[in-house]
Parts: structure tokens; sequence; C-alpha cells
């Protein structure tokens, strides 16, 4: 999941240095909050159950 998030943030970063036009940079930025709210949502809800009543 790490892997994912990070090599988005590069590739947003390097289209960010190579002067891509803006469309490009903004898109692979909200690509990859995308991908961070769907792997987050996934990995909360797959998660173990917290014992909360006891």
């Amino acid at each position: 999941m790490d892997t994912l998030i990070f090599g988005g943030l590069l590739a947003t970063l390097i289209a960010m240095y190579r002067e891509s036009p803006r469309t490009v940079v903004l898109g692979a930025w909200w690509l990859v909050l995308g991908a961070v709210v769907l792997l987050m949502a996934h990995h909360v809800a797959g998660g173990p159950a917290l014992p909360l009543s006891h």
C-alpha cells in the first residue's frame, strides 16, 4: 500500500519537475488522492474488529 502511494507521489513530483501542463499534474494528484482514500477505506474496513464492548 505504501509503495503505491509513494509511487504516485513520485510520479506527480516528476510531472511537476518536467513542467508538465497543469491539468496533468492536477490529474495525477487527484488520482493519487483517490487511490489513497480507496486503499485506506479497504485497510480500515478489512482490519481486525476492535472489541468496543466488554
